[in-house]
C-alpha cells in the first residue's frame, strides 16, 4: 500500500496543532465565538478523518474505510460553513480597525483561506474519481492536509518568516512526490496552490479594491454564502462519486 508511514506523520501534526492554536482557541474554548468552534472542530475533525482513512486502508479494513469515507459527504461541507464563518469574523476584525493584526494582514488572510478552502474541495473531489487508484486516492487525501500547514507553521513559537509555511508545504509535497510518484499530480497541485497563494499575498490581497470587498463582506451575513458554498462543495462531491461506474456483476 502506498503512503504506508502518513498516518504517523498525522499522528506528528497533531500536537503542533494544538501548540499552534493553543493560544488563540484551544486555550480559550469557553470564549471563543462561534465561528472559532465552527472552524476548529470541523477542522480537527476532517485531520482525523484523513488518518483514519489513512489507517484503515493499510489495514486492509474496506468496510471501515468505506464507511468512513461517506463521511466525508457531511465534514467537507460543513468544513466550508466554518471557514466561511471564520472569515467573516476576520472580515469584521478587518473592517472595524480596532485589532492590529488584523487591521494589518485581515485582509490578505482573507485571501489565504480562499485560495485553501476552495481546491480543498476539489482536492476532496479528484480524491473520490480516483477512488479505484490507490496512489491517485491516497495522494489527493493527503494533500488536503498539506494545505493547512501554512496557518499552523505562523502560529508556532518557532523562528519563521512570511510563507515560510508554504516553503515546508512545498518541501513535503516535493517529498512525497519522490517517495510515491504514482501520486505525483496530487502534490503538483498542493505545489502550484502554495506558489498562488504567495503571488496573491503579495499583490492582490493587499489591493485597495480586495481590502474593500473584503471589509463588504462583513457587513453582510455570513449564513447565505456559507449554505450556499455547503450546497455546491456537496453536489460537486456526489458528482465526483456518481462519476465513476460501479463495479461490474459477475457473472454466472
Amino acid at each position: 500500500m502506498p503512503y504506508r508511514h502518513a498516518v504517523w506523520a498525522l499522528a506528528l501534526l497533531a500536537p503542533l496543532i494544538l501548540l499552534a492554536f493553543w493560544p488563540g482557541y484551544f486555550g480559550t474554548l469557553n470564549t471563543a465565538p462561534f465561528a472559532f468552534h465552527a472552524h476548529g472542530v470541523t477542522a480537527v475533525v476532517w485531520l482525523g478523518l484523513v488518518a483514519f482513512q489513512s489507517a484503515s486502508a493499510h489495514w486492509r479494513s474496506r468496510a471501515m474505510h468505506r464507511a468512513a469515507g461517506r463521511v466525508l459527504f457531511v465534514a467537507v461541507p460543513l468544513f466550508v460553513v466554518g471557514g466561511v464563518l471564520v472569515m467573516h469574523s476576520m472580515a469584521t476584525k478587518f473592517a472595524l480597525g480596532e485589532y492590529p493584526f488584523y487591521s494589518v494582514l485581515g485582509a490578505r488572510l482573507g485571501m489565504h483561506d480562499v485560495v485553501s478552502t476552495t481546491p480543498m474541495v476539489g482536492l476532496v473531489a479528484l480524491a473520490l474519481l480516483n477512488r479505484r487508484k490507490a496512489a491517485l486516492h491516497g495522494g489527493y487525501m493527503l494533500a488536503t492536509v498539506l494545505l493547512v500547514l501554512p496557518p499552523v507553521v505562523a502560529r508556532l513559537p518557532i523562528p519563521s518568516f512570511f510563507h515560510s509555511g508554504e516553503l515546508i508545504a512545498i518541501a513535503l509535497a516535493l517529498l512525497a512526490l519522490w517517495r510515491e510518484p504514482r501520486g505525483h499530480v496530487a502534490f503538483l497541485v498542493v505545489i502550484a496552490i502554495q506558489i498562488l497563494q504567495i503571488l496573491l499575498f503579495e499583490t492582490v490581497s493587499a489591493s485597495p479594491q480586495w481590502e474593500a470587498a473584503f471589509a463588504d463582506f462583513s457587513r453582510l451575513s455570513p449564513w447565505p454564502f456559507a449554505l450556499s458554498c455547503a450546497g455546491i462543495s456537496f453536489a460537486v462531491l456526489v458528482a465526483a462519486w456518481r462519476a465513476v461506474p460501479g463495479p461490474r456483476p459477475v457473472s454466472a
